[in-house]
């Protein structure tokens, strides 16, 4: 007897590009609502989608061609409001292999160069972007061989 193997579809496979148009009756508002973020400690995810083009529940990958995983909500809305009308964003249903829980995908381990190392790096370096502290100013009190 053999065993059939199912081979699980990887998540980048189930990637949807939708466009999201302005809210009706010329209201200026956007058709998308969204929640998340890194500073909830997950991926930006679409909270509602009057305007359609986008499933409740969604992880958002990228808007206007600028990936948004690891950015804070307040970042994730800006880029979402400077973007030309109408807006095309990428957007995956989360699964198994890829929830809304931040702090779960990072502490996978996957394969050097894949596409899931490869996106850990991208957000990894959007959160060292938002999360380091930066100052231009020097200190009175620093010695010469102290750096701060």
């Amino acid at each position: 007897m053999s065993k059939a193997t199912v081979k699980k579809l990887h998540w980048r496979s189930k990637v949807q590009e939708s466009f999201v148009p302005l809210g009706g009756a010329g209201s200026g508002e956007l058709g998308l609502a969204i929640g998340g973020g890194a500073d909830y400690g997950e991926f930006p995810f679409v909270t509602a989608a009057p305007g359609g083009g986008a499933t409740v529940g969604d992880i958002i990958l990228e808007i206007g061609g600028t990936p948004v995983l690891g950015m804070t909500l307040g970042d994730v809305r800006g880029v979402l409001n400077s973007c030309p009308h109408p807006i095309r964003i990428k957007t995956v249903s989360p699964g198994s292999s890829l929830c809304k829980d931040l702090r779960l995908y990072l502490s996978k381990c996957f394969t050097p160069g894949s596409m899931d190392s490869q996106l850990q790096q991208l957000i990894r370096e959007n959160l060292y972007l938002r999360a380091t502290h930066k100052t231009t100013t020097k200190r009175q009190k620093n010695m010469n061989r102290h750096n701060y």
